[in-house]
C-alpha cells in the first residue's frame, strides 16, 4: 500500500476544515493504524486545543533544521498519541516568523518515513509558508468550501492560483462541500463550477462520520486500485508484454 499525505485546505477561513480534519483522522484509524495528524497552521494552531495537548516550542525542530542534523528524533519528542491517534501540535506565535519552507519541508519528510499516512491541517488561503509546504508535498488536497455561491467562487479562483502560480497538478484536488449549514449550492453545481471531483457533509455529528467514513473508504479503494494497476503492469512487463 503506498504512503499518502493528504492537506486539508480552504481558500478562506471558517469552513470548518479542521473539524473535518479531526474527523477525517478518527474515521481512517477504523482502516490504518500508522497515521499522523499533524497542525500545520501557523499562528493560531487549534488541533491541540480539540485533543488536549500541549502547543509545545518547536525551536529546536527550527535550530535542528539551520544546522543540517537529523530531526527525525526531535520530532517523534513533539507527537502526543491521543484516541488513539498521533498528534503533532502546531506553529505558536513566538516560532511561525522564523519557520520557512525548507523546515517545513524537513517536518513532513520526517513524517513520511514514520508513518503511512500523514494529515495537515493548514492555514487556508495562500499567505502562509507552511501551507504552500504542505499543498506542494500533498498526494491529495482536500479543499473545504462552504455551501455559498461566494465560496464556491473563491475556492475556484484559488485553486487556479495555486495550480498556475505553485506549479500543483489540479487532478490532486478534491472539494469538500460543508453543507452544516443551509445551502445554496449542490454537489454537481460544485464540480461543475470548480471541475473536480467533490464530496458532501452533511450538518450533525452522525452525518459527518457517516459522510467523512465515506470519503476515506473512496481514497481507501483508490490506494488499492493503484497498487494493484502497479502490480499488474510490473506483470506484464515481466512477461516481455508491451
Amino acid at each position: 500500500m503506498p504512503k499518502r499525505t493528504i492537506a486539508f485546505w480552504s481558500a478562506n477561513g471558517s469552513t470548518g476544515k479542521t473539524t473535518l480534519a479531526i474527523a477525517f483522522a478518527a474515521a481512517l484509524k477504523k482502516y490504518k493504524t500508522n497515521i499522523v495528524l499533524a497542525d500545520f497552521k501557523e499562528v493560531m494552531p487549534h488541533i491541540h486545543k480539540y485533543f488536549g495537548v500541549e502547543l509545545s516550542d518547536k525551536s529546536d525542530i527550527y535550530e535542528a533544521v539551520e544546522d543540517k542534523r537529523d530531526v527525525s528524533a526531535i520530532i517523534k519528542h513533539h507527537l502526543n498519541k491521543k484516541q488513539n491517534t498521533w498528534i503533532l501540535s502546531g506553529i505558536s506565535m513566538n516560532d511561525f516568523s522564523k519557520f520557512r519552507e525548507k523546515h517545513f519541508s524537513v517536518m513532513i519528510k520526517a513524517l513520511k518515513d514514520e508513518f503511512d499516512y500523514v494529515l495537515l491541517d493548514t492555514n487556508s488561503g495562500v499567505f502562509f509558508s507552511s501551507t504552500y509546504t504542505a499543498l506542494k508535498n500533498s498526494d491529495v488536497i482536500l479543499c473545504v468550501t462552504a455551501p455559498t455561491i461566494w465560496s464556491v467562487e473563491d475556492t475556484t479562483e484559488m485553486i487556479k492560483f495555486v495550480c498556475g502560480r505553485w506549479c500543483i497538478d489540479k487532478d490532486k484536488f478534491k472539494v469538500i462541500l460543508n453543507t452544516s449549514v443551509k445551502s445554496e449550492v449542490d454537489i454537481s453545481m460544485v464540480e461543475r463550477i470548480i471541475g473536480v471531483e467533490t464530496f458532501n457533509v452533511r450538518y450533525g455529528e452522525k452525518n459527518v462520520f457517516r459522510d467523512v467514513d465515506m470519503i476515506v473508504k473512496s481514497l481507501i479503494d483508490k490506494d488499492v486500485e493503484d497498487t494493484e494497476n502497479i502490480k499488474a503492469m510490473r506483470e506484464v512487463k515481466s512477461i516481455g508484454v508491451d
